[in-house]
């Protein structure tokens, strides 16, 4: 009885907490559809009235003269020029039908789904079960170096000292690249967006003017793709002097993480900026040149009830103001907007408790690499190569690597990305979904992280769909996956100072396979289980991997020089004895790669 009890209690907060969240649901979703049935009734209305105050009477019209030659001339011209804005706005409503057929992000005021669940006092004592258990085990491996060497290497951090060595350096570069979006970005865009409208002149239907309208076209298609080309060439240099950069400084692993990271995150903000205000300015261009009158282009908006994202909209300048740039720039979204919605203050010990989760999470992972990886991979050589070894360091990392998972997901998806958003009043805090119940593997990359999901799903999914068409919707899929997939190993790669593609291979030839092969839609428990297993044996393949490649560029000597010694894992062709070169790590510390500790 005791123990239904409990079950009962846990099982009525699961429902309160279930039955809020739905009830807030539907209460957005009733205010968003009260507010399309008004503005559609107040344009009817509207209309009505207007057209009743225009209606002329029956005399009116019997004693109206007929029309004259030079009333039909013009009638002609006025018929030719509105012919002409029909086309035109026939155009611009087809594409905006065509790209509403695609869902688009809708920001909105919620929580985050951890924040709502560790409301409940049953999923909150998990929390504190995984901060116990991280306790004892610093005070295990603390009385272990104290029994075994009489100090306590552990509390020395040298391996952070280490990987935090240039940490100046590294906030000089962060700060370099952040000044080049914001100076050479957004001006160069303003600069751009402004100064193409001196090429488009006022539309006329003059026969004089239609030599000069051509010329003025062809300048204007020129001067665009001018800037397109220097567009491409800022990302060209913009991925590479900090890539030169920190391979001729031979940054540590940590610091390099952090520059490849935020490179990676400019360069998709800075992507999202032209991609949403590129095609504003050419319409702001053409309503400029009266092609498109926007009066049409409103009463398509509104007349457009099944748009609910409201993405379309009439732009009032062709380039935004700088501050809402600059927001964008340092709030927790890819997908750019003017505005968001805000909160109403900020709770700086909200913040506080979130950034202080994140160091946490951090110790707990140091501490993983510390137990689980340093002992086991430092003394690698040619006896590592035999199968059964390898085997059992695959399965011996599973438990570690999830657990690293489980650290990367709550400190940087739910801890740093809420204490950013909280301290930029940023209200959609919706940045991963419930990844944990997840069926297939489709599911899982689109709940996973959902703020780098929605801008390769509006920035390169929905582009590719639009270029290549449905019959190639799988070619659109896996150009997802695929730029993904060597996104995150170009940071690793660089990062670690060596080509290994283990996760590119899982992430890009392993995945998508299993995307084709298992059902999309299930809720069969065993799927969920397979998803469970796949990832922790996945993840023990990369940490025994990388781990073992990595110590032996330590430990063994190169099997051929030069550049293509970082496409050849050394691992593969280790020897004992000979020449031990280090590259990558002279200024590695002969305590972490000396220390005597072992499982």
């Amino acid at each position: 009885m005791h123990r239904r009890g409990h079950e009962r209690s846990a099982s009525a907060e699961f429902n309160r907490v279930d039955r809020t969240v739905r009830i807030h649901n539907s209460t957005e979703r009733l205010r968003s559809e009260l507010l399309n049935y008004i503005t559609n009734r107040f344009e009817e209305f509207s209309s009505e009235m207007k057209q009743a105050a225009n209606m002329p009477s029956i005399d009116e019209i019997i004693e109206r003269p007929v029309m004259s030659n030079s009333d039909l001339s013009s009638i002609n011209k006025i018929d030719n020029q509105l012919s002409a804005q029909t086309i035109a706005s026939k155009q611009s409503v087809d594409i905006k039908r065509s790209s509403s057929a695609f869902p688009t992000k809708v920001f909105r005021m919620r929580s985050s789904i951890m924040t709502e669940l560790l409301e409940v006092s049953h999923i909150k004592s998990i929390r504190q079960i995984f901060i116990s258990i991280l306790v004892l085990l610093v005070f295990q491996v603390a009385l272990t170096d104290i029994f075994e060497k009489g100090t306590v290497d552990f509390f020395l951090f040298d391996l952070i000292q280490w990987n935090f060595s240039n940490l100046s350096q590294c906030l000089r570069v962060w700060f370099c690249m952040f000044m080049s979006t914001c100076a050479i970005v957004y001006y160069c865009f303003h600069f751009w967006a402004y100064k193409r409208l001196s090429f488009i002149p006022v539309h006329s239907f003059d026969s004089t003017d239609a030599e000069k309208l051509k010329t003025n076209s062809t300048t204007l298609l020129i001067f665009d793709w001018i800037w397109f080309v220097a567009y491409c060439c800022y990302v060209g240099l913009f991925l590479y002097i900090p890539v030169q950069h920190i391979l001729a400084e031979n940054y540590p692993i940590v610091t390099r993480i952090i520059i490849l990271a935020e490179q990676v995150r400019f360069l998709m903000k800075t992507h999202a900026f032209v991609r949403e205000n590129a095609p504003r300015a050419i319409l702001y261009g053409q309503i400029y040149s009266e092609e498109i009158n926007a009066e049409d282009l409103s009463k398509d908006k509104f007349n457009d009830a099944s748009n609910e994202q409201k993405a379309f909209s009439i732009p009032h300048t062709p380039c935004p103001e700088f501050s809402k740039f600059l927001y964008f720039l340092f709030a927790p979204t890819l997908i750019y907007r003017d505005s968001y919605p805000r909160t109403s203050s900020i709770r700086w010990t909200y913040v506080i408790s979130q950034l202080a989760q994140f160091a946490t999470t951090t110790l707990f992972g140091y501490y993983l690499f510390y137990r689980f990886c340093l002992p086991v991979f430092r003394h690698f050589n040619s006896e590592h190569v035999t199968l059964k070894i390898f085997v059992l360091s695959i399965l011996n990392c599973t438990l570690p690597g999830a657990l690293f998972l489980f650290c990367a997901f709550y400190g940087f998806l739910h801890c740093w990305l809420n204490a950013f958003a909280e301290m930029l009043r940023f209200a959609d805090r919706q940045f991963y979904s419930d990844w944990w119940t997840a069926t297939s593997w489709s599911s899982y990359y689109r709940t996973w992280n959902i703020v780098v999901h929605d801008w390769l799903y509006t920035y390169v999914y929905r582009d590719c769909h639009k270029l290549l068409g449905v019959k190639y919707r799988l070619v659109s899929m896996y150009a997802v996956i695929f730029l993904s997939a060597c996104v995150h190993e170009y940071i690793i790669s660089l990062a670690f100072g060596y080509f290994y593609p283990i996760l590119f291979i899982q992430f890009a030839v392993l995945g998508f396979i299993s995307m084709l092969i298992l059902p999309q839609r299930t809720q069969n428990n065993a799927f969920n289980v397979f998803i469970w297993a796949s990832l922790f044996v996945g993840l023990g393949m990369q940490m025994c991997l990388y781990s073992i490649e990595w110590y032996a560029r330590l430990n063994c000597p190169r099997y051929v020089n030069g550049p293509l010694d970082y496409f050849i894992p050394r691992s593969f062709f280790c020897h004992d004895g000979g020449e031990i070169k280090t590259p990558l790590t002279n200024n590695l510390p002969n305590l972490v790669l000396h220390r005597q500790t072992d499982l």
